[in-house]
């Protein structure tokens, strides 16, 4: 029979949780930085151009003009403005969308990485998104909130400009 946990071996646990968390944490800005300089170095390699040169990213935004979500300040940064989503689901939500810009993400998955899993309905999901649009469309980020888009299955962050 197993021996039952001591005050002890609980904290030794915890300790070990916390020190994985605060690693991952950590990765989670290393894969972040990486991003932002792949984007940056494509960028430079176009020309000055960004990724409108054609081919497979004709029709993109430039990658200095993704959005920036900082999770230091609790915002988003684009176009040269800077909004406050706070450390709620709204940042949670642009944070989870602006992982893969200009692909859809099913709702299944944002009700795992969003709300980390607590059962909610599609009216949560898309009256979160509505407030998410209100929140950037007051920072004067229309277009920004106008690039997060729904269809059948789910919603993505569409960073394509308008022809």
């Amino acid at each position: 029979m197993e021996k039952p946990m001591t005050g002890k071996d609980m904290q030794r646990q915890m300790q070990g949780l916390d020190e994985l968390i605060a690693t991952l944490d950590s990765a989670k800005l290393w894969v972040e930085e990486i991003r932002d300089l792949v984007r940056a170095a494509y960028d430079g390699e176009a020309g000055g151009q960004g990724r409108t040169g054609g081919g497979l990213f004709e029709g993109l935004w430039s990658a200095n003009e993704y959005p920036r979500v900082d999770a230091e300040t609790l915002s988003v940064a684009w176009a040269g403005k800077s909004c406050y989503l706070g450390s709620g689901v709204l940042f949670r939500l642009l944070t989870r969308l602006s992982r893969r810009p200009n692909r859809f993400v099913p709702r299944d998955d944002l009700l795992r990485d969003v709300w980390e899993g607590d059962r909610k309905s599609p009216d949560t999901i898309r009256s979160t998104i509505h407030n998410l649009k209100k929140r950037l469309h007051a920072a004067d980020m229309g277009d920004l909130a106008a690039a997060i888009q729904s269809d059948d299955g789910g919603y993505g962050l569409v960073l394509r400009q308008c022809r």
